[in-house]
């Protein structure tokens, strides 16, 4: 017999979703983005990815970051091809390929997170054998 789904599953998927399109919308438009000759646009833009495929993670487990990832790696594709009036926003340059490639190696990384990470319990404070503690003078 499967379990019940979890109350606001539906929701904490579609957020999943929406994060990941709006995540990879924003990345693919600042990717491009050098200062001082350093690739700052591309290392956030994928920074962006990795902390939004974590959120989605902390929201819906791995249901969640696979729907992360599939809007992401699809708004990144969508925004390379289609442009209005025919302006490239991805382009064939090793910057835009890293963006294109990063998208989902960024989003799997927080797949392979432990899932401990992500427990609903707090964690249990270690406990100190002997010794002085600060509070004891």
């Amino acid at each position: 017999m499967s379990s019940p789904a979890r109350p606001g599953a539906a929701a904490t998927a579609a957020a999943a979703v929406i994060l990941g399109v709006v995540v990879a919308a924003c990345g693919t438009l600042v990717h491009r983005w050098e200062a001082a000759s350093l690739p700052g646009g591309v290392i956030l833009a994928l920074v962006a990815v990795l902390l939004g495929a974590v959120v989605a993670r902390a929201l819906a487990d791995g249901g969640g970051v696979a729907l992360y990832a599939l809007a992401a790696i699809l708004t990144s594709q969508t925004m390379t091809f289609f442009g209005p009036g025919g302006d490239v926003l991805v382009t064939g340059e090793l910057l835009s390929n890293v963006w294109l490639l990063g998208v989902p190696v960024a989003a799997a990384a927080a797949a392979l997170t432990p899932r401990s990470w992500y427990a609903g319990a707090p964690a249990v404070p270690a406990r100190h054998s002997g010794g002085p503690h600060l509070g004891d003078v």
